[in-house]
């Protein structure tokens, strides 16, 4: 229930998706796996945290743009 109501909230879809690009670009940047699957690993986790960063900050601006019509 809690998180259906931050769904709807733009500030927070925002919030969360600028912290999921920043924690995918630390991920890249300072992380470094020693075996080949590990490194896999953590660059199909980085890609799934900017995919997700882009899909919360667009649907988050969405959600503002939508606020200030009505």
């Amino acid at each position: 229930m809690l998180l259906q109501s931050r769904l709807h909230d733009p500030r927070a879809l925002i919030a969360a998706g600028t912290s999921s690009l920043a924690i995918a670009l630390a991920a890249q940047r300072f992380l470094h796996p020693p075996t080949d699957f590990w490194q896999g690993f953590v660059a199909g986790l980085t890609g799934v945290l900017v995919g997700l960063s882009i899909v919360l900050n667009l649907r988050g601006l969405a959600l503002r743009r939508q606020s200030r019509r009505q």
